[in-house]
């Protein structure tokens, strides 16, 4: 018998017509992307419409009695097909059989009789079972789940939360019975409505419930006391059941958008996806979206961003960018012109680059850089093109700072030496200008002197006057941008004549930096977003 079925196995799984048939009819039945599936379930919506219509008006006896026929065979039928189908595609018999093909005792075959059974068993199953008897017809309403993509989701939703629901279950459970056990002992042979423990039940949960139809009240003053109580416990226990079913739906939600969204990539043309939506993301999807040439999606898991996204007109996906499912449902079509991560994790940048690679390894992935020691880990991913903006600018910077300094004939001071403007002192070092260093970090100052600077000086993170800065060109380097916009008001206040530059990658400090008196911001992000749109453009033309 084991050798039989073994054989029948094998055959099944070698077979091409067997295997494309099952395959067409888990699309048909599961896969909510198939083209043909919202036709088969409007098809099935319709059904039930119909069969549930004939129900109906059935006990009026106003209907024609060959429609009650049609519904009785015709449609039992298809549904009681569709529960047969659904039973077939649940699981690849053939395969596990073929896994186990060294056991052939009673254990092994229950455990592949049992993965069968955990279906037959689930809630859905048992619903496409009951529907399919005419006498239970009204249970077909249950069956839209599968075919009305929302409601499904938020039966997921809700089955999520199966273990608060069953915390819950158990909770009225005991204080129903807990209750209508106190008010039976209070008030039967008193109370003229109770007459059995059941009315006794119905009160309690009716009570706790704060439905209170008034049919079942107590008498006896004992009897209202626990009414009270009952009461208040009621609505705690609904404030409970609303906060869990609340998060729940606003978690489905969020994934139902989303889906929402990516079902609207894969209608669109030249899509570059963006992993990302800070400043340096800003500025390319503003950048591709006035070109009218491509369409941007954004990828960004913070909602404070994603929101900024939405605002400014972009289609907006709410996840987890390095998520392999994500990428795999966004490229369902070959509508992707390229895929951008910039993060400002390069771990994070270089997962995402290995999840698309891994997916679609001809998929056109750019990624930002931010630390230029993991150059050759990047270049390991098989990534397309790299940008570090923190270089894009510096060639740019450095020219400018040169020609300025030997214009004037003055050094340079940098307020900050940060990876901002480290390679530009060195640079300048070694093309002869003066660098004169201040900072209010201890660790960046000795950092400065490691490297060789000699003019190194550390300032108060107040300070105001700065006299020694009036004969150099100023560069604001720090980090923290408030810090620069400070420096440069402070130094304009005090009557700072030269030019001061600043090394900028905060979009939304360009504006109060220009108020603050900087003659000139070198803006890396600004700068990097020309580059990417620039290697998505060569790389169309070259196709």
């Amino acid at each position: 018998m084991h050798s039989l079925l073994l054989k029948l196995s094998e055959r099944i799984d070698k077979s091409s017509k067997y295997q494309k048939t099952k395959s067409f009819f888990r699309s048909l039945l599961d896969d909510v992307n198939y083209p043909y599936k919202k036709y088969f379930d409007m098809f099935m919506v319709f059904l039930i419409i119909v069969s549930i219509s004939v129900l109906i008006l059935d006990q009026s006896g106003k209907i024609p009695g060959w429609l009650v026929t049609l519904d009785l065979y015709l449609v039992t039928s298809i549904f009681a097909l569709e529960y047969f189908l659904r039973l077939w595609i649940s699981q690849d018999i053939h395969k596990m059989i073929l896994a186990r093909q060294n056991d052939d005792t009673a254990e092994g075959y229950w455990f592949i009789l049992k993965s069968k059974l955990r279906y037959m068993l689930s809630l859905p199953a048992l619903i496409d079972f009951v529907a399919i008897f005419p006498k239970f017809r009204i249970i077909r309403l249950l069956k839209l789940y599968h075919y009305m993509h929302g409601a499904s989701s938020l039966f997921d939703a809700l089955v999520k939360k199966r273990f608060e629901f069953i915390f819950l279950g158990y909770m009225l459970f005991g204080i129903t019975f807990t209750f209508g056990s106190i008010f039976y002992l209070l008030e039967y042979g008193i109370n003229e409505n109770i007459h059995s423990y059941l009315d006794a039940l119905y009160w309690a949960l009716v009570t706790i419930s704060t439905v209170g139809y008034g049919d079942i009240s107590p008498v006896t003053e004992l009897g209202k006391v626990v009414s009270m109580f009952g009461i208040v416990v009621g609505i705690g226990m609904i404030s409970f059941v609303t906060s869990v079913m609340v998060s729940a739906f606003s978690e489905r939600f969020d994934e139902l958008r989303n889906q929402d969204s990516i079902n609207h990539v894969n209608k669109m043309q030249n899509v570059v996806i963006i992993n990302g939506y800070g400043h340096l993301g800003a500025s390319i999807a503003k950048k591709l979206k006035l070109s009218k040439v491509y369409e941007p999606v954004i990828i960004e898991n913070n909602e404070k961003k994603a929101n900024f996204a939405l605002q400014d007109g972009h289609r907006v996906i709410q996840a987890d960018g390095s998520s392999a499912k994500l990428i795999k449902s966004i490229y369902y079509k070959n509508n992707i012109v390229a895929m951008l991560t910039l993060r400002s994790s390069d771990i994070d940048n270089i997962y995402f680059i290995l999840n698309a690679k891994s997916l679609h390894i001809q998929s056109v992935v750019y990624s930002r850089m931010n630390n230029i020691l993991l150059k050759a880990q990047y270049e390991a991913t098989k990534v397309d093109g790299l940008v570090e903006p923190y270089a894009v600018v510096e060639h740019k910077t450095f020219m400018y700072l040169k020609n300025q300094a030997q214009k004037v004939e003055k050094d340079v001071s940098f307020l900050g030496y940060t990876s901002k403007s480290r390679p530009l002192c060195k640079a300048l070092r070694e093309a002869g200008i003066g660098v004169k260093i201040y900072d209010i970090d201890e660790n960046r100052l000795a950092l400065a002197k490691k490297d060789g600077f000699l003019d190194v000086e550390a300032i108060h993170p107040e300070y105001s006057h700065m006299p020694i800065l009036k004969k150099s060109i100023v560069v604001c380097a720090m980090h923290e941008e408030e810090i620069n916009v400070y420096y440069s008001i402070t130094l304009r206040a005090h009557g700072f004549e030269s030019a001061i530059i600043a090394l900028s990658d905060s979009k939304e400090d360009n504006r109060k930096l220009l108020l603050a008196g900087v003659s000139k911001i070198f803006d890396m992000y600004e700068e990097s977003a020309y580059l990417f749109v620039e290697m998505i453009e060569k790389n169309e033309k070259s196709k």
